[in-house]
Formats: structure tokens, sequence, C-alpha cells
């Protein structure tokens, strides 16, 4: 994964070649990137090659795209920190941090559309996405502009400015966010019609691989 300067890095390199069909030299690199050193580009371009978007040679234009990720086939979606799959504990700042390179193929239109947060929490280990069950640390990718919300799917609620991924069901009188888990201890959240609850998109894949 890159940090969010380093994909910025990465975006105005592979844009550059793309334009020009040739790297830009370290001088033009400065500029375009608007770094205050000539060091400050190497340690990006040192970063990108480390984790194998670039490969540099000897010359003033070696700068060559790498193939160990699969930027041809990948979109990079921003990371927006943590949700709780248990209580609404944890704050829902969407800073973006990191990306994460996701294969265009699990990307239905617009990558902006889609954001990535971690879970922390059981109370949805025993609902599955695509096969896979949100785990205690897995990724899902949230699809933010599909808010119709039905009792099927989970969703990722904004609570009291915390986020939580839950199932949701409603009655006359009162919104349920709903937990799927193995564990019996987890209890569905009970709101007032009125209360203040964001849907910030649904969950639609889940990537467990720590």
């Amino acid at each position: 994964m890159l940090s969010e300067k380093q994909q910025k890095v990465f975006d105005i390199l592979y844009e550059y070649i793309m334009k020009h069909g040739r790297a830009p030299t370290l001088d033009e690199l400065q500029i375009i990137t608007e770094q205050k050193s000539k060091r400050g580009v190497v340690q990006y371009l040192e970063a990108l090659e480390r984790k194998g978007f670039i490969t540099r040679g000897d010359g003033h234009r070696s700068i060559k795209l790498g193939n160990s990720v699969g930027f041809q086939t990948t979109m990079h979606i921003p990371i927006f920190g943590f949700a709780n799959a248990g209580r609404p504990l944890v704050e829902a700042e969407q800073t973006d941090l990191w990306v994460f390179p996701v294969s265009k193929k699990l990307i239905q239109g617009d990558g902006k559309k889609y954001f990535i947060v971690k879970i922390e929490g059981t109370s949805m280990n025993n609902f599955k996405v695509n096969g896979k069950f949100i785990e205690n640390g897995s990724y899902v990718l949230i699809k933010k502009d599909e808010v119709s919300l039905n009792n099927k799917d989970a969703f990722l609620f904004i609570v009291d400015r915390s986020a939580t991924v839950k199932k949701f069901k409603k009655d006359s009188q009162n919104i349920y966010l709903l937990p799927e888990s193995k564990d019996e201890y987890h209890k569905p959240i009970v709101m007032a019609p009125d209360d203040n609850i964001i849907v910030n998109g649904k969950v639609v894949d889940v990537f467990n691989f720590e």
C-alpha cells in the first residue's frame, strides 16, 4: 500500500510518462511535485521502488513503471480509518491515510465512489459478503452512493460521529442496527426514528489477509 503522498507522487509520475512517453528528470519531478529539495523527491522514488511501483536506472530519465503490483489493472482506493463491528466506539474521521490497490474487475464504475475501512470487533463475523465473513481485522469495501437501506445487506453507519458496520431493520417505532455474530453477547443498537444516523454506504466486498 502507498501513503496518500506517495500515491500523489506516483500519479504525477504515471501521468507524465503516459503523456510524454518518457520519464521526467529529477529536476522536472521536483518542480511538478513542488518538493523543496531533490532529496525529498528521491525519498519518494525510493519508497515507490521498494513497493514495486517503479524501477530506477542510472540515466536522467531512467524511471520505469513497475509491474509487481499490477498498476495497469488496479484502482487505488482510499482507506478512511476504522469502523467498529461491535458498539460504535471508533471516531469516524475520513482521513485518507493510505490507499489500497484493488482490481478494476472488483470496481463498478467510478473508483471515487468507493472507500475502505478496517473492521475492529466481531459483531458481524457471521455475515458473509461475496462468500467472505466480516472478521475482526477485515478490510471492507464501501460503495458510498449505495445508501438505500434494506434488511439483507451490511451498511456503514455513522452514529454520534462514530462508525459501525451493521445490518438494518426498522419498524413503526424504532430503528435497529443489527449484529450478525457467532458471539451471542452482541446485541442490537436500538435507535429512535429521529436519532442522528448517517448511512455512509453499503459493504460490497471483504478482504481478509491479515
